[in-house]
C-alpha cells in the first residue's frame, strides 16, 4: 500500500455543508460492484465517471470531488478496516476506505459513505473525547448509533503507526473497526481489488434521502447462483435468470437505474 502523509489545515468547513454533500452523493450515486465485475473496470474513478457507482473508493472520490468543485475543500482518501461482521473472508485488515476533511490544524472530519453516516465524525487532538453520530441501516430501515474516539493505531504494519478513529456500533461496543491517518495511494491496487476477488457475485444499492435526513433503499439489485434478485422497497420481486425478467419490470428497471448500468445488465 502506497501512503502518504496528511497535513491539516484550516478550512471552512460546516457540518451542513458535509451533509449536503452526503445527501448529494445518496441521492445520486448507486453503491455497485457491478461495473468492477460485470464490465472488468479496474478503477474506482472509471467506475463513477462512465455509471455514477462503485465501491467505497468510488463513493469517497465523488464525496472529495464534491467538496473540492462546490466548497473549495481539501480532503484525503484515506485506509480503514470493517467491524468483523462486515468483513468479507479472505481480505485484508485494511479493506475499506473513506474521506478525511482537514478542519482547522488539530481536527479534521471523517465521513463513510459506504456505511452511509448521516453526519462527520468529528476528530480533535486537544480533546480525544467519544463522540456519537448517527447512520443508517439502510437493510433494516434503522437509524444506528456509533462511538467514535480518537486513539494511537496500527495495522500490523502495513502503515506507518499513526493516529486512527476507533468506531464502534452501540449495540456491539467489542466489534470495533478503526479509520487511519495516512492518505493511500493506490487504493484500487491494494483494497478494491481484494473485496471484488472474494465477493465475485455483484450487487447494487440505489437510495435516496427522505425527507426527516434518513437513507432509504429504494432498490437492490443481486446476483446469486446465475440468478438475479431484485429488491424493490424491500420487497423481494424477481428472483431468475436475466433473461426472463418480465419486460414491465425490465422497462421499469431501465427507467430508473439506466445511468448505473451500460445497456441494462444483459
Amino acid at each position: 500500500m502506497k501512503v502518504n502523509k496528511i497535513f491539516l489545515l484550516d478550512q471552512h468547513v460546516t457540518k451542513g455543508k458535509i451533509r449536503d454533500a452526503l445527501n448529494m452523493c445518496y441521492d445520486n450515486i448507486a453503491f455497485s460492484t457491478f461495473p468492477y465485475i460485470l464490465y472488468k473496470i479496474k478503477s474506482s474513478k472509471v467506475c463513477l465517471d462512465r455509471y455514477n457507482s462503485g465501491n467505497c473508493i468510488a463513493l469517497s472520490s465523488f464525496l472529495q470531488k464534491y467538496l473540492k468543485n462546490n466548497y473549495g475543500f481539501v480532503s484525503y482518501i484515506v485506509p480503514a478496516s470493517v467491524p468483523s461482521i462486515y468483513r468479507v473472508e479472505n481480505t485484508p485488515e485494511l479493506c475499506h476506505v473513506s474521506l478525511l476533511i482537514p478542519v482547522s490544524s488539530h481536527s479534521f472530519y471523517i465521513i463513510d459513505p459506504a456505511f452511509y453516516f448521516m453526519e462527520p465524525v468529528l476528530c480533535d487532538l486537544t480533546n480525544p473525547i467519544v463522540r456519537d453520530i448517527n447512520t443508517m441501516n439502510i437493510h433494516t430501515k434503522e437509524v444506528e448509533q456509533i462511538k467514535t474516539q480518537l486513539v494511537n493505531a496500527h495495522s500490523d504494519g502495513l502503515i506507518p503507526q499513526s493516529l486512527g478513529c476507533k468506531c464502534w456500533f452501540e449495540k456491539s461496543p467489542h466489534d470495533p473497526w478503526f479509520y487511519y491517518t495516512n492518505e493511500v495511494l493506490d487504493p484500487d491496487e491494494s483494497i478494491g481489488c481484494h473485496f471484488i476477488r472474494n465477493k465475485p457475485e455483484p450487487f447494487l444499492c440505489k437510495t435516496r434521502v427522505l425527507p426527516n435526513g434518513e437513507i432509504y433503499k429504494d432498490y437492490h439489485l443481486k446476483m446469486e447462483n446465475k440468478n438475479l434478485i431484485i429488491i424493490k422497497n424491500h420487497v423481494e420481486i424477481y428472483n431468475g435468470p436475466i433473461n426472463k425478467i418480465p419486460k414491465k419490470l425490465e422497462h421499469e428497471i431501465h427507467t430508473k437505474l439506466f445511468k448505473y448500468f451500460s445497456n441494462f445488465i444483459s
